[in-house]
């Protein structure tokens, strides 16, 4: 394929961009040509392996934070069934609780005693206010089981709760 010169523009020249040429009409020496080529190729090269790269990273970042929001809806997923499961647990409590105050049966106290075991995240207050409706009658969760201030209740800790009977 003919080409031109880049210094006299005559035709008749092999391809200076891929080897070391001398122009046969002015003499010139264009290996400086052939150097500005392979600078210039490098450079497009390089912009495409940057692009390669930046799309790349950009994939892994995108999967990255993907992976993290499934993980966050598995975690609220899972406590959500451990709210769903205690709630159920203490529904049948409550329901054991109601079916014992309706059901016939010859008591000589008038005085119901029920085991509770402690949950995480409970306390007195709490509990109080789940069996009597009543948080302030805390107190008499800590003298049904002689608990001294300061006490910590232990998750899996047995407590006798006392439900008068009417």
């Amino acid at each position: 394929m003919n080409h031109n010169c880049p210094v006299c523009e005559k035709s008749g020249l092999t391809d200076y961009t891929k080897s070391n040429v001398v122009c046969p009409q002015c003499n010139s020496d264009l290996k400086a040509f052939l150097l500005l080529d392979s600078i210039s190729t490098s450079k497009k090269e390089k912009l495409g392996t940057y692009s390669i790269i930046g799309l790349s990273l950009l994939t892994i970042l995108f999967l990255g934070l993907f992976v993290k929001s499934n993980n966050k809806k598995n975690e609220v997923l899972a406590t959500n069934i451990a709210l769903s499961d205690s709630i159920s647990k203490l529904k049948t409590v409550k329901v054991a609780i109601e079916n014992h105050k309706t059901e016939p049966k010859i008591i000589e106290s008038k005085v119901a005693t029920i085991k509770y075991v402690v949950k995480k995240g409970d306390y007195p207050y709490k509990i109080s206010k789940f069996f009597y409706n009543d948080g302030n009658k805390y107190k008499q969760i800590e003298a049904d089981n002689d608990l001294e201030q300061p006490y910590i209740l232990k998750v899996g800790q047995i407590l006798n709760i006392k439900i008068p009977q009417k």
